[in-house]
C-alpha cells in the first residue's frame, strides 16, 4: 500500500468515530426494541457474513490496485495518482468491515465467540486452523496499514520488504473463508473466492515478468 496522504489521515479517524457511534446506537436500538434471540442471531449472523464477504472484496479490489500500479499498467492512461488514491481508500475500508464482521460473530450466540477466540489463533474449538489464518491476516494487514500511515518513518527497503506480506497474507485470508466461512459449499461463494485470487495472479505474475525484464536490461543499458 501506498502512503497514505496527511489529508487522509483525519478522515481515517472520523469514520472510526461514526463506526462506534453505530455500534452504541445499535446497543442502545437493540435495549429498546428488545427482540427474540433467534431474530437477534439472525441479524448478527447476516452482519458477520456480508462484512466479511465485502471485506474480502475490498482487500482483493486493493492488492489488485497495488499489484497494477507498482506495475506500471495505469502509467499509460495516465491514471496512476487516481489508482493510487482508490488503492489507498479501499485498504482503509477494509478494516471497518473486518470489525463488524467480528462484532457479528461475538454477538451471534448460534457459534458462539469469546473476545479471546477472535483474538488469539487456537483458542477455539471451532475450525481452529481456518479461524487462526483470519486472525493472523487481520494482525498482518493491521501492520500494513500502520506502516502506510507512518510512511515517512520507514526507508523504502524496510517498507517494501513488510508489503510483501501481503501476498501470503490475502493467500491466508482466501484460506480463510473457504474454510470458516459457512457459505463456502454455494457456487457464489466459490467464485468470489476463486476470481480474485486467479486475477490477483495473473497480475503478480505480469509484475514480476516486467520486474525481471528490467533487471535484465539494466547491465546492456550500462
Amino acid at each position: 500500500m501506498q502512503l497514505m496522504a496527511r489529508p487522509q489521515r483525519w478522515p481515517f479517524l472520523y469514520t472510526w468515530i461514526v463506526i462506534l457511534g453505530i455500534v452504541f446506537a445499535s446497543y442502545a436500538l437493540t435495549a429498546l426494541t428488545n427482540p427474540a434471540p433467534a431474530s437477534a442471531n439472525r441479524v448478527h449472523w447476516y452482519m458477520a457474513r456480508s462484512a466479511g464477504m465485502t471485506a474480502y472484496l475490498l482487500l482483493a479490489l486493493t492488492a489488485f490496485l497495488g499489484v497494477t500500479t507498482a506495475s506500471g499498467a495505469w502509467d499509460k492512461l495516465k491514471l496512476r495518482k487516481l489508482v493510487t488514491q482508490l488503492h489507498q481508500f479501499s485498504a482503509l475500508l477494509v478494516l471497518p468491515f473486518v470489525f463488524f464482521h467480528l462484532w457479528g460473530l461475538y454477538e451471534d450466540r448460534t457459534v458462539p465467540f469469546s473476545i479471546p477466540a477472535l483474538l488469539i489463533p487456537f483458542a477455539d474449538r471451532y475450525r481452529p486452523a481456518a479461524v487462526a489464518l483470519g486472525i493472523l491476516s487481520l494482525y498482518t494487514w493491521v501492520l500494513l496499514v500502520v506502516t502506510s500511515y507512518f510512511r515517512e518513518r520507514f526507508n523504502a527497503t524496510a517498507w517494501r520488504r513488510i508489503h510483501m506480506l501481503a501476498f501470503p497474507m490475502f493467500a491466508a485470508v482466501t484460506l480463510h473463508g473457504l474454510l470458516a466461512g459457512t457459505d463456502s459449499h454455494t457456487a457464489w461463494a466459490k467464485l468470489v473466492y476463486a476470481v480474485p485470487s486467479a486475477v490477483i495472479f495473473a497480475a503478480s505474475v505480469t509484475r514480476w515478468r516486467k520486474a525481471r525484464s528490467k533487471t535484465a536490461r539494466r547491465p546492456s543499458a550500462a
